[in-house]
């Protein structure tokens, strides 16, 4: 007898993996399902876009920098004229150091020209050279709210004038043709350079003299500066110093002789190589040894009348004729010279004529 065909089964019309009973067989718990289906539902989430769809079109980040600012003087290669504008800023932009134009700069209560240029990592005389129209070489017109412009390296702001050729410009600032076609800031073709007038231009590492100038006295022609082998000659100009005086060392008890009519100075306190700073803007006049008992000594003419004394040094950082400013390091602390032990002979001197220095520092 034949055997009966068995009764046909039904046809499941998905695949068993996607039971449920399937997997309860398999012996893979539900909370290990769960697990993999949150790791890959957080994977598609978290990728960039395109990365599921090639089609999604990227995206660019947009950045700015202290450099975006419609005050500022457009590029020399720019082909329209600029003139300097100097509309209040509500904010300070400090500038990227990669930056290769001027970025602007609101003087804070307090500020000095050493500080501002210590801050941007220029030297003082860059503050000035790129803002003479406001400054006018002079630290003592610095005033709080007043925007300077601030030059990426240092050198000079320079307005291009009619008569003005590269060559003429780089020869009379000190500076090369080359440095100035191929600053990135000053956007100059270096196949044919071309620069209209009245355009502002940046000159890296030009310098020129200052507006003001000190008379240098020789040796034996006064008192003041027949001191011995350190004494400058010549003539050299500066930048004027200003009645705000500033100590020059962080120390400011007495250790030693007072000023008295036999002592025209004050013996500040301080430790073997203090560091010893000119208590306002001038030009150094004396650099070096003294051979009437002071020692190494630097004397600082602040052009107005005033000269500043700084004595007993263990080593001195300045040379004649260096223009300095208020905070500007002179030299190391020291005891050379007629000194029984390390000290700061400081003397402050109007027209030749000793002044006592506790009536007149901070």
């Amino acid at each position: 007898m034949a055997e009966a065909n068995p009764a046909p089964q039904q046809r499941n019309s998905r695949p068993a993996y996607l039971s449920w009973k399937f997997w309860a067989g398999s012996g893979v718990s539900l909370a290990a399902l769960a697990a993999v289906g949150y790791w890959a539902w957080t994977i598609f989430n978290s990728s960039p876009a395109g990365f599921f769809n090639p089609a999604a079109p990227p995206t660019t980040a947009i950045s700015t920098t202290g450099d975006v600012n419609s005050t500022l003087p457009a590029p020399a290669g720019l082909a329209h004229s600029v003139g300097i504008l100097r509309a209040v800023a509500p904010h300070t932009n400090i500038p990227d150091r990669g930056s290769s134009w001027v970025t602007q700069y609101t003087v804070q209560r307090g500020d000095t020209l050493t500080s501002i240029a210590t801050q941007f990592h220029l030297k003082p005389e860059s503050i000035l050279w790129g803002n003479a129209d406001v400054l006018q070489d002079d630290p003592n017109l610095l005033k709080p709210g007043q925007l300077l412009y601030i030059l990426p390296v240092d050198g000079m702001f320079y307005q291009w004038e009619k008569s003005d050729t590269l060559a003429s410009v780089a020869a009379q600032y000190d500076t090369t043709v080359e440095a100035i076609v191929e600053w990135p800031g000053n956007d100059l073709n270096p196949l044919a350079p071309q620069i209209v007038v009245g355009a502002w231009v940046i000159l890296p590492g030009a310098s020129r003299p200052f507006q003001w100038e000190a008379p240098m006295l020789a040796t034996g022609r006064s008192r003041t500066f027949a001191l011995g082998p350190g004494v400058c000659q010549g003539k050299y100009n500066g930048t004027p110093g200003s009645d705000a005086w500033a100590w020059p060392t962080s120390s400011h008890t007495l250790s030693g002789y007072d000023f008295t009519s036999t002592h025209p100075g004050i013996d500040v306190a301080i430790y073997l190589d203090q560091p010893i700073h000119a208590a306002q803007a001038g030009v150094v006049v004396f650099s070096g040894w003294s051979d009437r008992g002071y020692g190494l000594l630097v004397i600082v003419d602040h052009l107005n009348g005033w000269h500043t004394f700084y004595a007993h040094l263990d080593q001195y950082n300045v040379n004649c004729g260096q223009q300095v400013y208020a905070g500007t390091l002179l030299g190391l602390g020291g005891t050379t010279g007629n000194s029984t032990g390390p000290h700061l002979h400081f003397e402050m001197r109007y027209n030749g004529v000793p002044q006592n220095p506790w009536g007149l520092l901070p």
